[in-house]
C-alpha cells in the first residue's frame, strides 16, 4: 500500500519569519528602507583588494567558508561554526543559491555585510573557536558584553544564555575583575543594557541595586545615573537620582539658625522642574513626619516579654527622634535622617537590657522595612500633580 506523508510547511514558515524578523531588525537597527542600506553598503563596501583580511579569523580555503565584511575588514569563517546552532546564520545558510556563483554573497568578491565593529564581531568569533578551557576562563569585561550582544542579535541563544550568566557570576563575586564594588558607571550602564537585552532579571537587580547604594551613600554624580535609568525606565532608581538632585541643592541658611535648611535651585534649572521639586521637597517633609510619629511594629515570634520590649522600643523611638540631626528644620532628606536615626536606636538597644535579643533584631529589621519602602516610593512623590 502507497503510504503519503502530507507535510504542513505553515509552523515552519511562521518560524522562519519570526527569526527572520528578529534577526533583520537587530541587523539592521533604525534603518527605516532599503535605499539606506544600500546606500550605506555603497559607501562602505571597498574592492577585495583593499581589504584588510584579519589576521585571526580569515582562511584561504574556500569550500565550507563564508565571507564577511566588517567595517574595512573581511572574514572568512567556516559555515560549520556558525550554524552549529539554530541562528540568523543557520538560517541563511539554508536559503537558495543561485545559479550563477557571482551572484552569492559570501565569497570574497561580494562578502555579507555586516553593520557591527571589528572589534564585536572578533570577540563573537573568538567565543565560537574558543576551547572549553580558554572559554570558561574569560573574564574580560569588554569581550564578554560583545559577545553577549551578539550573541542576542543573531540569536545564538545557547551561546546568549551562558555568556550572560558567565558575566552575572562575575558581577556579583567580590573578587573578580568583573566586581560590581570596582566596576565605572559606564561599565555598570552597558552590564545594565545587556541585562534587559537578554532579559535576565537576576543581573538587572543586581545591578540596579548597586546603583541606588552608589547613588546614595556615595559621591557619585546623579545626573550620570539618571541618563541609565531613564534610558530603561527605571522607576525606582528614576526616583534615587531625583531625590539626591534634590537634597544636593539644601544648603545652609546665614539668616537662620545653622540647623535650618533651604532649597537653592540651580540658574540653569527650568521652572517645571522646579515647581516639581519643591513638590517633592514639601511631600518628603510630610513623609518623614508620618514616620517620626509612629515606630516600625515589631513583629517577634516566641519573644517571652514581648509588651515589655514593645514598650521599650517605642520609648527608644521617640527619643531618638529628638536627637538634633531629626530635628533640623526645612530638610527633605528623609534617608539621611533615618539613617542617623538607625545609628541611634542601634546605640540605645546596645547599652539596653529592657529588650530582648529577639526583638532587638526584630526591630532592626523593622526599619530596614521602613528604609526599603521609602527607596522603592521615592519617585512618586516627583510624580505628583502640582
Amino acid at each position: 500500500m502507497l503510504q503519503l506523508y502530507v507535510f504542513n510547511p505553515v509552523p515552519k514558515l511562521r518560524l522562519l519569519s519570526g527569526l527572520f524578523f528578529k534577526g533583520s531588525k537587530r541587523i539592521l537597527g533604525n534603518f527605516s528602507d532599503s535605499k539606506q542600506i544600500a546606500s550605506l553598503q555603497e559607501s562602505t563596501c571597498l574592492q577585495e583588494d583593499i581589504l584588510a583580511r584579519d589576521p585571526d579569523y580569515y582562511s584561504d580555503s574556500h569550500k565550507g567558508f563564508c565571507s564577511f565584511q566588517v567595517e574595512n575588514t573581511l572574514f572568512k569563517v567556516h559555515q560549520v561554526i556558525l550554524a552549529r546552532e539554530p541562528s540568523a546564520f543557520s538560517d541563511m545558510f539554508c536559503l537558495p543559491r543561485p545559479a550563477n556563483s557571482r551572484d552569492v554573497e559570501g565569497t570574497d568578491e561580494k562578502p555579507v555585510f555586516l553593520t557591527d565593529t571589528v572589534r564585536e564581531f572578533r570577540d563573537f568569533l573568538w567565543a565560537l573557536y574558543a576551547p572549553p578551557n580558554e572559554l570558561f576562563l574569560e573574564t574580560e569585561i569588554d569581550r564578554l558584553l560583545n559577545v553577549a550582544a551578539l550573541a542576542n542579535k543573531y540569536c545564538l541563544s545557547s551561546l546568549e544564555g551562558w555568556t550572560i550568566e558567565r558575566i552575572y557570576s562575575l558581577a556579583q563575586d567580590p573578587t573578580s575583575p568583573l566586581s560590581l564594588h570596582s566596576a565605572p558607571l559606564d561599565i555598570c550602564g552597558r552590564l545594565l543594557d545587556m541585562a534587559i537585552l537578554c532579559d535576565h532579571e537576576k543581573l538587572q537587580n543586581l545591578v540596579t541595586q548597586f546603583l541606588i547604594s552608589r547613588t546614595l551613600w556615595y559621591n557619585v554624580s546623579p545626573d550620570v545615573v539618571l541618563a541609565i535609568a531613564e534610558k530603561h525606565d527605571l522607576r525606582t532608581l528614576i526616583g534615587v537620582c531625583y531625590y539626591r538632585q534634590l537634597i544636593s541643592l539644601e544648603r545652609l541658611s546665614s539668616r537662620r539658625s545653622s540647623h535650618v535648611t533651604q532649597t537653592v535651585f540651580l540658574e540653569s534649572m527650568d521652572i517645571e522642574k522646579r515647581m516639581c521639586f519643591i513638590a517633592a521637597h514639601n511631600s518628603l517633609l510630610q513623609l518623614w513626619e508620618s514616620i517620626r510619629a509612629v515606630p516600625p511594629t515589631l513583629s517577634c515570634q516566641g519573644c517571652p516579654s514581648h509588651m515589655d520590649c514593645e514598650a521599650a522600643w517605642q520609648s527608644m523611638w521617640y527619643s531618638a527622634c529628638q536627637m538634633d540631626e531629626m530635628l533640623r528644620p526645612s530638610s527633605a532628606d528623609v534617608l539621611g535622617r533615618m539613617k542617623a536615626l538607625m545609628l541611634g536606636l542601634r546605640k540605645a538597644m546596645a547599652d539596653t537590657h529592657c529588650m530582648t535579643l529577639q526583638c532587638k533584631m526584630a526591630a532592626l529589621e523593622a526599619i530596614t522595612e521602613t528604609r526599603d519602602e521609602v527607596i522603592e516610593g521615592l519617585v512618586t512623590h516627583f510624580m505628583k500633580p502640582i
